[in-house]
């Protein structure tokens, strides 16, 4: 997938995994899921009503400005706290960066069936220390992981 034409397409997971490389520190699941990929990649695309049904601590979700690809959406927390993320979202490929995060998401066609990849990666400028790294990356996955299962399962309602 690449923003030049007559270049390259890199497919969009083996994109994210290129991401994650770049990104110390960032989480990155997958998940086979039992639905086409255009019905997987409307509940991605379904900011205001599907992101806080999947990403926990997330409020709501609007979306302020769009100009083809690339979007602002507004972000509220449930804790009160809110954040701006700038988006740019195609077919297979979202990628949202905020001052505090970078989120990606990046799917491939598997025949009936879709492989869905996520990535999160927290900005944060003071060092972590190592016992505390393993411990925060193996909840980042697992969080990951009950992300993943939860878009399954929103693709999967009737009428998606």
């Amino acid at each position: 997938m690449s923003d030049q034409p007559g270049q390259p397409q890199i497919d969009p997971v083996s994109r994210l995994s290129v991401l994650a490389a770049a990104l110390p520190g960032a989480a990155v699941g997958q998940r086979r899921i039992a639905a086409p990929f255009d019905t997987v990649w409307r509940v991605i695309e379904d900011f205001e009503r599907a992101t806080p049904i999947y990403e926990p601590g997330v409020a709501r979700v609007r979306v302020a400005e769009r100009h083809g690809q690339h979007l602002h959406l507004l972000f509220g927390y449930a804790n009160g706290r809110e954040e701006a993320m700038d988006v740019r979202l195609r077919p297979g490929w979202c990628l949202m960066q905020s001052a505090t995060a970078v989120v990606a998401f990046a799917a491939r066609r598997l025949g009936n069936q879709t492989l869905l990849a996520h990535l999160e990666h927290r900005r944060t400028a003071a060092p972590v220390p190592a016992g505390s790294r393993s411990r925060q990356r193996r909840a980042a996955h697992l969080k990951i992981d009950q992300e993943l299962r939860v878009i399954e399962a929103l693709a999967a309602r009737p009428g998606r």
